[in-house]
């Protein structure tokens, strides 16, 4: 059994037929009293379909057809809806998580030439240092170690150290702590 609620306008429509099969002859007068005032109390679209079949003056078929056919357009524009409302949701998703990579991306890179704007200064004094020592035996402390070597080479980022035994270290000019003439 299909139990539905009665909208207004569903209530409004039967009351209208119904209002209708007043003007049928007085022998039907009671019974159509009867109907109205079923359908003014009704709460539901079953017992007043049942109602109007029972008393033979509706056919029923008609009225249920109708609700179909509204249950299927109803249930249409719901899906169209729902189709709608996701397509939209991935797409704002997926601009969402375009500008949060952008804006990812582009802190980094601020970051970054934050960092090198910070470290240039004390990189070029250390590298002017170093370029004064170059040819000379100089000791270069690191936070993890200490070479001792003649410095070859001051490039941009680094330093080329050559050790008594031939061993060639390329220092990271970020990565020397002291500098100290032999």
């Amino acid at each position: 059994m299909i139990i539905l609620a009665l909208s207004s306008e569903a209530k409004a429509r039967l009351l209208n037929l119904l209002g209708t099969l007043q003007t049928l002859p007085t022998t039907a007068t009671s019974t159509t009293n009867n109907l109205l005032n079923t359908a003014n109390s009704s709460t539901n679209v079953t017992e007043l379909l049942n109602t109007l079949n029972t008393n033979g003056l509706v056919d029923t078929s008609l009225i249920t057809n109708l609700l179909n056919s509204t249950t299927t357009n109803v249930t249409d524009l719901l899906n169209t809806t729902t189709a709608s409302a996701t397509d939209l949701l991935n797409t704002t998703t997926s601009t969402a998580t375009g500008l949060l990579n952008t804006t990812t991306t582009a802190t980094t890179n601020l970051l970054i030439d934050l960092l090198r704007l910070r470290l240039l200064p004390s990189l070029n004094a250390l590298r002017n240092d170093l370029t004064n020592r170059l040819n000379q035996t100089v000791q270069l402390s690191t936070e993890y170690e200490t070479l001792t070597g003649v410095l070859l080479a001051v490039l941009s980022d680094y330093a080329v150290l050559v050790e008594s035994d031939g061993t060639m270290n390329f220092v990271n000019l970020s990565k020397i702590e002291t500098v100290a003439s032999l």
